[in-house]
């Protein structure tokens, strides 16, 4: 990373946008592959399972499964929205506040849709609502 860009972000150049956007198509095509692939190796006959604790195994790995796949499709979702963006012309700039993201974290992180600022802003907010709910769900047990 540049200095200059440590002390101010730089946007991405035409050419880096068109790279970026060809990263998330890939991206998102190896994310679909696994998926089905996953998908495919699925045992219909799972749930046929001789006793209590194979069943309760297999629904712990059913449940592990459904986590992994809706991870997947979130991150799908973000990625077919920064190509969007790519195409508008938004995908250098924060949604929050506007401000250049930076072409470094859009590079390390692609489906990105906000500044640093506003990313650990949103992390912070979400940290205190956390251990607000676990405060709540103490007081209740």
């Amino acid at each position: 990373m540049a200095l200059n860009e440590m002390l101010e972000p730089v946007e991405l150049t035409n050419e880096e946008l068109t790279k970026q956007r060809t990263v998330l198509i890939e991206k998102r095509e190896k994310i679909l592959q696994a998926m089905r692939a996953a998908e495919s190796l699925q045992d219909p006959d799972e749930l046929r399972v001789a006793d209590e604790m194979d069943l309760s195994s297999v629904g712990y790995d059913q449940a592990f499964e459904y986590r992994l796949r809706d991870r997947d499709a979130t991150l799908i979702k973000k990625i077919d929205k920064a190509v969007r963006r790519i195409d508008a012309g938004e995908y250098n700039f924060c949604e929050e506040c506007d401000a250049i993201i930076g072409a470094a974290r859009l590079i390390a992180r692609p489906e990105t849709d906000y500044c640093i600022q506003c990313k650990e802003k949103q992390e912070h907010h979400e940290k205190m609502y956390e251990k607000r709910r676990q405060r709540m769900t103490s007081f209740e047990a």
